[in-house]
Order: C-alpha cells, then sequence, then structure tokens
C-alpha cells in the first residue's frame, strides 16, 4: 500500500445558476490545484454537494475530475 503525503483537497463542485454541473469550471479548478501543487483530490466528498447530487452526476463528476488529470499529465 502507497502512503498518502502532501496536500488533499476536497473539491467544491461548480454549478451553474440553474443547478446544472459547470464541467468547464471543473476543469479550470482540477487544472488550477495542480498548478498550485496539490497533492490529492477529492471529488464530492465534503463541500455539502455530495447530499444533494444524484448519483449520476457523482459519478460524472468523478470521471470529469479523472478525465482532466489523465489530460495534465501529472
Amino acid at each position: 500500500m502507497q502512503e498518502l503525503k502532501g496536500s488533499f483537497v476536497a473539491l467544491v463542485t461548480p454549478m451553474k445558476s440553474n443547478g446544472e454541473i459547470d464541467f468547464p469550471a471543473l476543469k479550470e479548478l482540477v487544472e488550477w490545484h495542480i498548478e498550485s501543487g496539490t497533492h490529492g483530490l477529492v471529488s464530492v466528498g465534503t463541500t455539502g454537494e455530495s447530499s444533494t447530487l444524484e448519483i449520476q452526476e457523482h459519478l460524472n463528476v468523478i470521471k470529469h475530475t479523472i478525465d482532466y488529470l489523465s489530460l495534465i499529465h501529472i
């Protein structure tokens, strides 16, 4: 098992005014954290939206976060 070290951040899920997930804003947030040296990201964790999103929305946020991370080539 790999030991986790560093700064891990519970990501806020950006939302549009109509309540939809703002995926372009999520991408910018992921990029900013990686460029700033954040070591790990926690999607739909403890920032409040986890209790208000549908299961498919949870999965979409996690999938998009992983996709954005793979584009960065960390």
